[in-house]
């Protein structure tokens, strides 16, 4: 992609006058449906200038108030038809100034319905606690027009005097000195957001719709035990030629940083503070190039989220401090062109699994901020902290996701002035929202669909998802749903500033700018399906791969003795779409005779299915199709049926217990009576493995199995080599998917 900036032809003419009338009289009626507004603080003191006109139009809307429905179909007509307009008027004249509120606003035409539900909701201080958390939601959908906004004409009036990073309280010279010339380092946001030619992102949002984009590859060798893969889309015409990585430094120092954020973190001397694995994906992270990352071990979740976070508020505050300084700028022009907003206020998500995790990533980025004032800072710490632990004996990957408040529905909006950090905002009013996939769920798929509401993610620019692997074990339906509905061209109009939105949002090519920041404990096919389906970032995407050996494998650290067999069936002439039913059929010809027909244990088999509906499929055919005596738990059972399962299991009154993954995530039983294992399909997380393998030691312990007479049997085809790399080492499970034997044994 070239790195052209976009201009804008200054000729005048009868078309231009043509067509910014015409743009107006929609405006006019776009007006008129959403009735008058109150203007975003921070820029609401340029609308004074807009002179009687705007005052005739805002008494033109008055009179349409009575009549919503019909105002709304109006609306949403000349919504439309003015978004025509600006794409057809940009590439010609420059288009004049269509000025609105920036008042980023609901306009959410079921907004009666919501205020009779949010009237309701406070009479009825008594309903369940699922049920305030929704009507919490519902209600940071509305428009607010009370919503202690006075308090940010006094915050975001006076934040022009801090338009160049730097609080001028005190008037303190050498901080003053410092913010300007922090402005001589690039700009990687600049850069990223606002150099590429319109011509050429053209050229590549047509190329995804017709499929014809070809990713380009090359390896970055860190060290023994890790690589990096950086990719960049290019279009099938471009001339065929190695792709080298982006240039990096490593540091910090590189970037340009908002001044106030290098006083608050410590990053005004040139030392270098950065970890090892900060440094891994520090150029990424600040070069806006999407990043899937696999950390090793918990404990670095902390280094990743104290990154991300500055650059999440580097973010905000330069994206808050432009518009502010184009404000100005416009006062003293008004006929300037200066592309800085998109269609809504909200720029940053953050979808984390639980209110622990969520409590911990919006702690990180009030500390980090440098701003003292935070509003419901006690309801915050109230609703996400808690101090609960799991139990001691439970494994430390346990102890790690499930600390704390482990509610996984939650949204929670944050609004930065410039000098308060205002929690439980109206979502259209944030900066960032932070979510689990559940909790937006209930937004963007409600089940009453004139509840539903996506325009509050029109104008996302950075996604960060955080602990994949423990969200992957929630529903992955519900995170697959964000990316289907971020990034999309509005309903409503929201008060934008059509005289300041960027064309490529304008021509609903967000998707190609939009950063997005993966970080997971484990690698998964579905965490590769993310990254490589659901993103488009122009400026390429970054993966890591780690380099598993024997002794670090699930193999090298079970700490037993036990015959470990590795089955793998063919996908010969196969999609991969088919291979449920190759692994089925494959369980039901060679797995099913050998527990028939058993040549060690009769009872005690314990067959593991990660997924769900596999589970399903086996327990009807063993139910329909077999005479095995068989007992069942998953993630559904109730505790009752829990209980006595295991009971008549460990008693060998059922031959073989199925058992669910999911299950295993959220309980981590310790069953007894396990003398045999198979797993239907290899673990995701390396320590089920040795968590499941272990059982049978503890069956020897007891007297119950012989570790010589017991075995741990699992399925497994090509495309479970992500999994089988933790269990057997990298080297060992290229050669049991590719290898010439389709049975391979450990002991």
């Amino acid at each position: 992609m070239s790195s052209l900036k976009r201009s804008s032809s200054a000729i005048k003419g009868s078309n231009e006058y043509r067509s910014s009338k015409s743009g107006r009289k929609q405006l006019r009626t776009i007006r008129k449906a959403s009735g008058p507004r109150r203007g975003l603080a921070e820029e609401s003191a340029n609308e004074e200038n807009n002179g009687s006109e705007t005052e005739a139009e805002d008494k033109l809307a008055a009179p349409e108030l009575n009549e919503p429905a019909q105002d709304q179909r109006a609306g949403g007509e000349a919504y439309a038809a003015l978004l025509t307009l600006l794409k057809a008027e940009h590439g010609g004249p420059a288009r004049r100034k269509t000025k609105t509120d920036d008042k980023k606003t609901s306009a959410d035409p079921t907004s009666n319905v919501k205020d009779e539900e949010e009237s309701e909701s406070r009479d009825n201080e008594d309903e369940e606690e699922d049920e305030d958390e929704e009507a919490a939601i519902e209600n940071a959908l509305m428009d607010e027009h009370t919503s202690g906004d006075e308090d940010d004409e006094g915050d975001d009036g006076s934040h022009q005097d801090d338009i160049n990073g730097v609080t001028r309280e005190g008037g303190d010279a050498t901080e003053l000195a410092a913010g300007f010339e922090e402005e001589d380092k690039p700009d990687t946001l600049e850069i990223h957001f606002n150099s590429v030619s319109e011509k050429d992102t053209n050229a590549l949002d047509a190329a995804f719709k017709a499929k014809e984009v070809r990713y380009r590859s090359c390896k970055l060798h860190v060290d023994k035990n890790q690589e990096f893969i950086y990719s960049r889309p290019t279009l099938v015409n471009e001339p065929a030629s190695a792709v080298s990585a982006p240039d990096g430094s490593q540091s910090l120092n590189s970037y340009f940083i908002k001044q106030r954020l290098k006083i608050q973190n410590d990053l005004l001397d040139s030392q270098d503070k950065l970890t090892p694995l900060q440094k891994q994906i520090v150029d990424p992270m600040f070069q806006y190039q999407d990043l899937l990352y696999e950390y090793e071990d918990y404990d670095k979740e902390t280094e990743y989220r104290d990154l991300y976070a500055l650059h999440v508020l580097n973010h905000i505050y330069k994206t808050r401090d432009r518009i502010l300084k184009n404000n100005q700028r416009l006062q003293e022009n008004p006929d300037q062109e200066l592309l800085d907003q998109g269609f809504t206020r909200p720029k940053v998500l953050i979808v984390a699994p639980t209110r622990d995790a969520a409590y911990d990533i919006l702690s990180k980025i009030i500390q980090k901020s440098g701003l003292d004032q935070v509003d419901k800072k006690a309801k915050f710490k109230d609703q996400f902290f808690q101090e609960a632990l799991p139990p001691s004996y439970k494994p430390k990957s346990f102890q790690q996701l499930f600390k704390g408040n482990t509610n996984d529905f939650f949204v929670l909006g944050a609004k930065f002035t410039r000098k308060t950090i205002k929690l439980y905002s109206n979502f259209y009013q944030s900066d960032i929202i932070i979510c689990s996939p559940l909790g937006i769920q209930l937004i963007l798929e409600n089940t009453d669909k004139k509840k539903r509401q996506d325009d509050f993610l029109s104008s996302i620019e950075l996604l960060v998802v955080d602990q994949l692997h423990s969200i992957e074990f929630q529903n992955m339906l519900h995170l697959t749903s964000i990316f289907e509905h971020i990034n999309k061209i509005p309903q409503q109009q929201h008060d934008a500033d059509f005289s300041r939105i960027k064309m490529w949002y304008i021509n609903d090519q967000a998707k190609l700018f939009r950063q997005t920041l993966i970080f997971t404990k484990f690698s998964s096919p579905f965490a590769n399906s993310l990254i490589n389906g659901k993103c488009r970032n122009y400026a390429g995407r970054w993966k890591n791969h780690r380099v598993i050996f024997p002794e670090n494998s699930s193999l090298g650290q079970l700490g037993m003795r036990t015959r470990l067999i590795f089955q793998r069936f063919d996908l010969v002439g196969k999609s991969v779409s088919e291979e449920p039913d190759s692994r089925f059929k494959h369980f039901c010809s060679v797995i099913v005779p050998n527990i028939v027909k058993s040549t060690g244990y009769e009872d005690g088999i314990l067959l593991y299915i990660p997924d769900y509906t596999d589970f399903v499929r086996v327990r009807n055919y063993l139910r329909e199709k077999t005479t095995i005596l068989f007992g069942d738990i998953n993630e559904y059972s109730e505790q009752r049926q829990l209980t006595s399962n295991r009971a008549m299991f460990q008693q060998g009154r059922v031959k073989v217990l199925l058992y669910t993954e999911r299950l295993h995530h959220f309980r981590r039983y310790e069953i007894k009576g396990v003398k045999t294992v198979i797993f239907y399909k290899p673990p995701t997380n390396p320590e089920f493995f040795e968590e499941v393998a272990r059982y049978l030691g503890k069956s020897a312990f007891l007297g119950l199995a012989d570790l010589n007479i017991s075995v741990v049997r699992c399925l497994f085809s090509k495309l479970d080599g992500l999994s089988l790399e933790r269990i057997v080492g990298t080297e060992r499970a290229a050669v049991l998917t590719h290898g010439p034997n389709e049975t391979y044994e450990f002991k």
